[in-house]
């Protein structure tokens, strides 16, 4: 499995021994706020996501990655959160995702980590086409994402929510041949 990383962040994939820190990630105030609409999730609603991150690189090859912030030694780095990419829905697209810490907010770690994931996607798994799902008044993620080249498709409606539809072509890094990877998103 792939380890990814930048001058400031590591990657790697989500392992069933990080429940504990993506639990306290997904129960940060900012992260109900803006991921949970306001209800934190309960540990075992956790631990079902970890292991869904987990089946997610067993079944497809790629899935979210448990992000750390590189100290002066591996032994002092420090959980900033979760980033990759996932099935979306049924069907053949792959959605990206990141859900960071409120206080690693305003870093510019979400560009840098969607910017190396992204490339990740494009020219190792061959896609033509990644998906992101935000939610209008999540305007912090819409000025990430279009940052990394996410341009707005359409407005959709999910169970009660409406969200908005993002997609970046592998054109938009540079790559104009792939794989089709994954399914095959050429959407």
């Amino acid at each position: 499995m792939p380890v990814l990383e930048t001058q400031r962040l590591l990657m790697r994939p989500v392992a069933i021994s990080d429940l504990e820190v993506v639990h306290r990630l997904h129960t940060d105030p900012l992260v109900v706020q803006s991921l949970f609409s306001g209800e934190p999730p309960a540990r075992p609603d956790t631990q079902e996501k970890v292991e869904l991150y987990v089946r997610s690189w067993q079944q497809n090859g790629f899935g979210f990655f448990s992000v750390f912030v590189k100290g002066n030694s591996p032994d002092q780095a420090e959980f900033a959160g979760r980033a990759g990419l996932r099935r979306f829905e049924d069907t053949n697209d792959v959605e990206y995702g990141l859900c960071l810490f409120g206080h690693m907010a305003g870093r510019g770690f979400g560009p840098e980590l969607g910017r190396v994931i992204l490339r990740h996607a494009f020219e190792k798994l061959g896609l033509d086409r990644v998906v992101a799902l935000i939610r209008p008044e999540n305007e912090r993620a819409i000025r990430a994402a279009r940052k990394i080249g996410f341009g707005h498709v359409e407005d959709r409606h999910y169970g009660h929510q409406v969200k908005g539809f993002y997609e970046v072509r592998a054109s938009q890094y540079g790559l104009t041949e792939t794989r089709g990877g994954p399914g095959r998103n050429a959407g």
